[in-house]
Parts: C-alpha cells; structure tokens; sequence
C-alpha cells in the first residue's frame, strides 16, 4: 500500500512537473542595443503562437503542440528561426534589425509616394479586411491606474448637531482622504472566450474563463469615493430619519439613510454582460476597416499628411514604412503605418496624440465644478494573413489617459419639519489611465448556426486572485504580464 501511495505521489509530481516544463518563456531583445522588442511573434508552426508584450517578454504553452523550431518576426527586424530549447528554462533571442534604401527595390518603373501609398491603401482595404462573419477565439487583459492628486472633504456647517460628533465625523473623512491620496490604484483584468461577429454592430461573447487582480482595500472610484464621504456623513445624524442631497441647486437624492444599499460594501465576483462587451468590443472595433472607422478616417488625405520614411522587412517581405502626422482640421493623431508592397495592406498600425494634440474634453468647472481632458490616447494593431489571403486582427492594444476634476458642495436636509441640514464640500482631483490588449489566437469563419444558438450570459463569474499566478491559464495562451502585474500583492 505505501509503494503504491508513493508511486501515485511520484506520478502526481512528474505530471506537476511536465504541465509546467511545457511553458517556454522568454524575451525578444534587439543585437545591437539589447533593448526590449515589443510585440514580436513568437510561432511554433503556421497556426499557433504567441505575442511578445511591451517589454519584450512571451510565454508559449507548448502542451500538446507538435514542433520542433521557433519563429520570431517583428516589423523592421529579420525574422529568426531557432531550435526548440530542450529544457523549459528562460530564454533571450535577439533579433537583427533590417532596413534597406527605397533605391535598393525596384518595386515600380519609379518611386511612389507617400500619398500615392495611401491611395492604394484605401482602395485595396475592402478586399484585403474583413470584419463580418467572424469566429474569434480571444484572450483579453485590462489594466485599471488612479492616482488621486488631491482629496479635501471638509464639513462647513452643521445645525443641531454635537460638536463631538462633527469633529468625530471630519476625523473620519480626513482619514479617507488620506488614504485615498496616499494609494496608487491598479487593477488587472483577464479573461478568454470567443467572439461570435455576424455583422460590424451584430456580435455575441462567450467567456469561459475569468480572473481578476485587485487590492480590495483600495477599491476606489471616483463615484465610490464620494459614496464612502456620504456614508461616513450619514453615520453622525439622526439614523431614524431620512434627508435629501443636494449639490447646489440640483437634488440628487430625495429619501437617503444610512442603510440604504449603495453605502454598504458588497464584495463582487462577477462581471456583467455590459463590463464584457464594453471592454472586448470597443477593443476590437479599433482594428476593424471600413468607411467611417477608426483607421479608415487616418487614411484622409484632406485631415492628415503623410511621409513615406523607408521600406523594411517582415518575414522576409518587403514594406512600406509610411508616418502620419496631424493636417488640417480636427485631426489629432500622430503614428506610423507598415504596409505590404504586394497588396497594400497595413500589417500594423501605431498611433497616438500629436504633438500639442488632446482629446475630448469637459471644462465646467466654475458652473457644474466637473473638468474632463483626454491627455493620452495610443495604441497599436497588428494584423495576420489568412489560409485565403484575407487578414484578421491579432494584437490589439489600446490606452487612454484622463485627467478629472471634481467639486460637489453637498448638502443633507432632513426630511423633517426641523429640516436639519449638514453642509460639506468635497473636492477631488486625479489622474485614470486604462489599457486594453486583445490577443486573437484564432480566427475562422463563423457558422450561422452557432451564432443563432449561443444565448450570452448574463453575468460571467471570476476568480478574485491577490497576485498573479500563471497555473490558472496553464493550459491557455495568454498575454505574458509585465512586471507590475508579475510584482503585484494585494494585502489581506
């Protein structure tokens, strides 16, 4: 019985062992500077891989595939294969860049330009892309910062009310204001599934498998903070009675008390069908092409100029390497285009605010005491051909950055002939940031029977996790974490 027990034990820790041994991670540098590449395609055979993150860093499951080499590419570098590694250690593979002097290719009797590019690029894009009928199988990652600059929650006047209590009460919020300014918020998001896209504003998700990473302790929001201030309010009237809230001259609750739903903490552990679609469906759309996209308005030549820097290398092709840039009008974006000199399509896509450039904005601030600026907009896409030639999204990231500003002079009357009231003013100030990648592992055409029939769910249940652990996703592939993730402990 013991060397029975032993040799289910032994076989426990070898099938343990193997699981892990059959994930190869690593890092994509470049030979001359050593930097990190990010990124990179990392391909174990035509149908399968992964994407190297802004770091350089990949991780591949190999369960279950069949090959015996790598193949690394990156726009501008020469594309490098290398035996499998035998032991499932971390390694570093360089890669060379790889630029040549538009005079070194004869691609026409005559040099193109920039603008002429771009024309080709317009009217190939609708046989080159397609965005309808559609079978993604997708892994999803969203990172959350806030940093709050400032917080002051100050109690101005209180009728008929103890002085203990008030000075009880401002003890409270400055503790919370405290606490608020002295963390830097983060959350992570991940989650795999598919997406099912009939039509470009016809589409359905299915999520098989969720997680999510957060300091629960710091699970502030804008909204959230000024609910926890309330609260804390709330505690030090007359808890038998109810009060309105106002902000000026504006009501915003009419019958409010201590125990009323939203100022209790209810621990979450789901995502709703919203939280998803939002998340995965605003990604993906800025990969799509068709009239009025995102990336088909950066193809203007009324709104942007374009420069045609040079032509490079990928997977041993030559492209087109074309800068945009800000002309007339509303245009706002800055980046670069890589696009295949055989049928002008853009393999990838990088984009950002020009120089002096902003995005939307909200400036009430005297009036309301709301600002809003979107101070970062970028992001980058990467495409992959098709067995049909047709090309699909594979990477997809994109990150905004916000700054906001928020003054509520807030007021509690009693619902009582008294009419007691508490005045405090509550002033926030800070900075949001939020990134969203999307890996699309693959990508076929959709069965019309499969997209009548599936039914999304309504909510979509997550394991709550307090530092990254990778055996959950052991046998998916997934997006390697950078090291803030990797580092990240949430407190008990």
């Amino acid at each position: 019985m013991i060397l029975k027990n032993n040799i289910a034990l032994l076989s426990l820790l070898f099938m343990g062992l193997s699981v892990k041994a059959q994930t190869l991670e690593g890092y994509i540098r470049n030979f001359n500077t050593k930097e990190a590449i990010p990124y990179a395609t990392v391909q174990l055979g035509p149908d399968y891989g992964t994407i190297a993150n802004e770091e350089g860093g990949f991780s591949l499951s190999l369960a279950g595939k069949a090959g015996d080499s790598l193949l690394i590419s990156s726009m501008g570098y020469a594309q490098k294969r290398i035996p499998l590694p035998s032991a499932m250690e971390e390694i570093v593979i360089y890669l060379e860049p790889s630029a040549i002097e538009l005079d070194e290719v004869l691609l026409r009797d005559r040099q193109p330009s920039a603008e002429e590019i771009i024309r080709e690029v317009r009217r190939a894009y609708p046989q080159n892309y397609s965005s309808t009928d559609q079978k993604y199988e997708v892994f999803y990652r969203g990172t959350s910062y806030m940093q709050f600059e400032d917080l002051n929650v100050d109690i101005d006047k209180a009728t008929r009310i103890p002085k203990q209590q008030v000075a009880r009460a401002s003890k409270k919020l400055d503790s919370l204001a405290r606490s608020v300014v002295e963390s830097k918020l983060m959350e992570f998001r991940d989650y795999s599934g598919i997406v099912l896209l009939k039509q470009r504003d016809s589409s359905k998700i299915s999520i098989d498998r969720a997680t999510r990473l957060l300091d629960s302790r710091k699970e502030f929001s804008m909204e959230g903070v000024q609910k926890q201030a309330q609260g804390i309010i709330l505690q030090y009237l007359d808890t038998s009675k109810t009060y309105k809230l106002k902000t000026g001259l504006f009501k915003i609750e009419d019958s409010l008390a201590l125990d009323k739903e939203e100022f209790r903490q209810e621990k979450k552990t789901e995502y709703s069908r919203g939280e998803i679609r939002s998340s995965v469906m605003s990604t993906l759309k800025r990969s799509q092409w068709h009239e009025n996209s995102f990336l088909e308005k950066l193809l203007d030549p009324k709104a942007y100029e374009y420069t045609l820097d040079g032509i490079s290398y990928f997977q041993g092709n030559p492209i087109y390497v074309v800068s945009f840039f800000p002309g007339k009008g509303s245009s706002r974006f800055a980046g670069t285009f890589y696009i295949s000199t055989r049928d002008y399509a853009v393999l990838k896509a990088d984009y950002a605010f020009g120089d002096g450039k902003r995005g939307r904005k909200f400036n009430m601030k005297l009036l309301l005491g709301i600002k809003y600026i979107e101070k970062t907009h970028k992001g980058t896409v990467i495409y992959k051909a098709g067995a049909n030639g047709i090309y699909h999204p594979y990477y997809i990231t994109k990150e905004e950055g916000n700054y906001i500003y928020l003054h509520r002079p807030l007021k509690f009357i009693e619902n009582s002939p008294r009419k007691d009231k508490v005045l405090f003013d509550f002033n926030l100030e800070g900075e949001g940031r939020e990134k969203r990648e999307l890996l699309i592992l693959k990508a076929e055409d959709l069965d019309p029977a499969e997209f009548i029939n599936l039914t999304e769910a309504e909510k979509i249940p997550y394991t709550e996790l307090k530092q990254f652990e990778s055996s959950i996703w052991q046998d998916r592939q997934i997006i390697q974490p950078l090291e803030e993730m990797k580092n990240f402990k949430a407190g008990d």
